[in-house]
């Protein structure tokens, strides 16, 4: 997983699905999700019958780095954007911290396609 963000009512992840359709890991990971998502829900004494909405989201290929940036920046900026922080640092259900250099406690991510040192120096997260 190279960036992520949870929204109030949608998700946003950049990933390589390597060695596996995107079908096949796309599945995996939403089931896993609802699984936990439902069982929070209930836990907390309300009812749930669905996590996800209906409809099966919007995926696409990414090509070159130009479209990896471009990517990794609206999924962090996103929060900003939709007016729920200031910074896109500020919210706190997203990876930009990590790709900011402050990794304790944070979901680690894959660094940029290419070299493998690139993150230390990557200045295309926000």
């Amino acid at each position: 997983m190279y960036a992520w963000v949870i929204m109030p009512e949608h998700v946003h992840l950049l990933v390589r699905a390597s060695g596996a359709p995107w079908s096949v890991v796309a599945r995996a990971v939403k089931t896993q999700v609802a699984r936990q998502g439902l069982a929070a829900i209930r836990d907390a004494g309300r009812a749930a019958d669905r996590f996800w909405q209906h409809g099966g989201g919007f995926d696409r290929n990414v090509r070159d780095m130009t479209e990896f940036t471009k990517a990794v920046r609206y999924i962090h900026r996103n929060p900003v954007e939709r007016g729920l922080a200031t910074r896109p640092q500020d919210w706190q259900w997203s990876s930009v911290r990590w790709w900011m250099g402050l990794r304790e406690g944070e979901f680690e991510c894959d660094p940029p396609p290419g070299d493998p040192e690139a993150w230390k120096r990557w200045k295309g997260f926000v």
